[in-house]
């Protein structure tokens, strides 16, 4: 990413966006465990994350997977 799209997101934000591109699969709940925060932090930075477009979930919160655009 470059520092321009960068400077639109706090560091936790780009933390699960690079792990969602690791792995579009992870849960909250192991973004949560990954990065040692509380899953309700977790979820207003993906919160966060779909309000900009930045990402998108298909599926079921147990069988999707993230979508980054």
């Amino acid at each position: 990413m470059t520092d321009t799209v960068t400077d639109h997101f706090d560091e936790r934000e780009l933390q699960v966006l690079k792990l969602l591109a690791d792995d579009p699969v992870y849960t909250s709940f192991v973004l949560a465990e990954k990065l040692s925060l509380i899953r309700k932090t977790i979820a207003l930075r993906l919160k966060s994350l779909k309000e900009k477009g930045l990402i998108e979930r298909i599926g079921s919160d147990r069988k999707g997977y993230w979508n980054i655009k």
